[in-house]
Formats: structure tokens, sequence, C-alpha cells
């Protein structure tokens, strides 16, 4: 991509040039390239549909990957390995030919730009019958064919760009949707930081869905949960008990009422705040590839982590038994997805995490 410029100023000064030597031969050379360019049009619009599937088909594939390789005990518990080879095998094969498909593309837009031999061949017989009938001198025919030669350098340079354009538009115009998502919740400008609080909840008339074809969750709820107070939410699966938490956290506002932290609505008070003031143990254990440390102190990464609060939190959390027993404690590094630690010792670290604060 960094020779299209120089190629495009070459390709203007040849042409040029070849236009003041002989303007009947510079039209003759003309008649080649536009067919030449519609072609390549044509087969740049090919590849990048090819190369978008081809985008696809890796994407499947790793998410697959990374959908089973981590429950890789739970299918072979369910004898499930002879199935998951199979799923394997269709989505590699999927991405595989793809893939090829892509290959083969690439390499004929290059060919297809070199037929462009046969036009100055072409140009070559005009303009020696030219010099022959006495309308054409040699000097003038030597100037021009040189120009032609060295016109034909930019002409592969814009091509090799406009292959490897093509190759990476869909990448690009998924990069672009990404950068058009917008943030569910937005924060008040002249929102307020908390640096302590008591820990009274109130929900007020509160309504929220997930999208506007989605049934209500909430329909005008009211709840109070006193500071120190300890409650239990009850319910079968979808009835909104995640979403509550989903709310308080400000992952997403409600379609109506408000819902109170101390008497404050936590629209008014900043995001960074309330999610600090607010601790979340999942069903889905969060563990990033990295030290027990880091995983424990993750919301300090960015400040840095203080070593001696995070072993006050796990001690608080009764993990300081098991982290002593790791080969190097609290810098131990427990993999990706926490995989060098048992499921107790997962939730015991996402436990203490909360704790620390």
């Amino acid at each position: 991509m960094m020779s299209i410029v120089p190629s495009t100023l070459q390709l203007a000064a040849m042409a040029t040039q070849m236009l003041v030597i002989s303007p009947l031969l510079s039209l003759i050379s003309a008649l080649v390239i536009p067919s030449m360019v519609l072609v390549l049009g044509f087969l740049g619009e090919k590849l990048r549909k090819i190369s978008k599937k081809a985008q696809v088909s890796i994407a499947t594939l790793s998410a697959y990957l990374n959908e089973v390789l981590p429950s890789i005990l739970f299918v072979k518990a369910n004898n499930a390995e002879l199935s998951e080879s199979a799923r394997f095998r269709s989505f590699a094969c999927a991405d595989f030919s793809a893939c090829l498909k892509k290959k083969k593309m690439k390499a004929l837009i290059p060919q297809i730009v070199q037929t462009i031999y046969f036009g100055v061949l072409l140009i070559f017989c005009v303009g020696s019958l030219a010099v022959s009938s006495g309308s054409f001198d040699c000097s003038g025919a030597v100037s021009f064919m040189t120009s032609l030669v060295l016109l034909i350098e930019p002409i592969q340079g814009i091509g090799k760009a406009y292959n490897e354009l093509k190759q990476g538009e869909p990448a690009i115009e998924r990069l672009f949707e990404i950068t058009r998502f917008k943030s569910q919740v937005s924060e008040k400008p002249d929102a307020v930081d908390f640096d302590s609080i008591n820990g009274e909840v109130k929900f007020c008339d509160v309504s929220f869905k997930y999208g506007d074809s989605f049934a209500l969750v909430l329909n005008g709820l009211d709840l109070h949960i006193k500071a120190g107070e300890t409650v239990a939410l009850v319910g079968p699966s979808g009835e909104g008990k995640t979403t509550l938490v989903k709310l308080l956290l400000r992952l997403y506002d409600p379609l109506s009422g408000s819902i109170l932290i101390d008497s404050h609505n936590i629209q008014s008070i900043r995001l960074e705040s309330v999610r600090r003031h607010v601790g979340l143990v999942s069903q889905d254990i969060a563990l990033f590839s990295g030290t027990v440390a880091q995983n424990i102190g993750y919301r300090d990464l960015m400040t840095g982590i203080d070593i001696e609060r995070v072993k006050l939190a796990a001690l608080t959390a009764n993990a300081d038994a098991f982290i002593e027993t790791l080969p190097e404690q609290y810098q131990t590094n427990i993999g990706p997805r926490g995989s060098s630690l048992s499921g107790g010792q997962k939730q015991r670290c996402t436990v203490t995490s909360n704790s620390k604060d």
C-alpha cells in the first residue's frame, strides 16, 4: 500500500510524456488500460466477498475452539469426543476451503495484470509500422516505447495495492462496525464520586426490558434493601434476578423508575464509583491469565496492586490457606481462565477479589 502514491505519480508522468510524443499511439494504449481496469474491478469485488467468507469461517472455527477446549472435561464425561471431532473437521474444512479460494483469487489477479504485456506488444507492432511508413521518426518511437515500458511497473504496483485493499476491506468494515457501537449507558457531566457508602439500596417503580421486541423483565418493581441486610432473591430462571444486579452496576439503565444507593440516584454517580462499591461474584467465574495477586487485585491493575491489601483480602475470604500452598504463592501464574486451579479455588479467588475493597 505504501507504493500506491509513487506508482500513481509515475503513471501520470509517463502517460503525459507518451501523450506529448504521440497522441495516436497514446490513444491505442489507453484502449488497453480501461478493459483491464474493468476486469480488475470485477475480480477485486469477488476477492472482497471471498475474503469476507474466509474471515467468517476462521471466526467460526476460533469461536468453536474457545467454546469446546475449556469444556474438554465435560466433553469426555459425556463420551462426546467423536461428535466434537466431527464438528471440528466440518468447521476446519470450511475454513480451509474458504482460505484456498482466497489464495487462488489473490494469485489470479496479478496474472491478469500481466496481460498488459499483450497490449504492449500490439503497440510495438503499430509503432513499428508507423516508423516503416515514415509517419513516425525512430527517436520518437524509442522514446515512446521507453515511456510505455516504464508505465507498466506503476500499473502493476497499483494492481497489487488494489488486491491488498480488497483483501483487507472486510476486516476494515468489521472494525468500523465495532467503533460505531455505542455504550448502553452514559455518564452525566455533573456526576459525583462517592468515597464511601453505607449500602442502602432502593429500586423505585423500576421497569426494564432488553430490547423493543422483548417482553418486560421487570415491571414496576419496588425493592428496599437496608444497609448491612442480607437478602436472597429466589425465583424461576429468566425472572430478572441477574437483571437486578446488571441494573445496579449500571450495565443497563431502566426504562422507567430509579435506583438509589444511600438515597442518591445511581445515574447521578460516576460509573467508576458505582462499580467500585458493588462486588459481583458471578456463576460464570472470570479469571485471567496472570498471577494470583493480579487476579485478586484486578481493579487496581492500572494504579498498582498493593500486595498487603491482597493478602488481607485473602485472609478475610479464607483463601490464604490454599494460596500459600501454590508453588510461588501470590506470584503463581494460574494460566488462561485460571486453568491451573480447581473449581473451588477459582470461586475462592473471585470472592477474595470482591472482598478486597
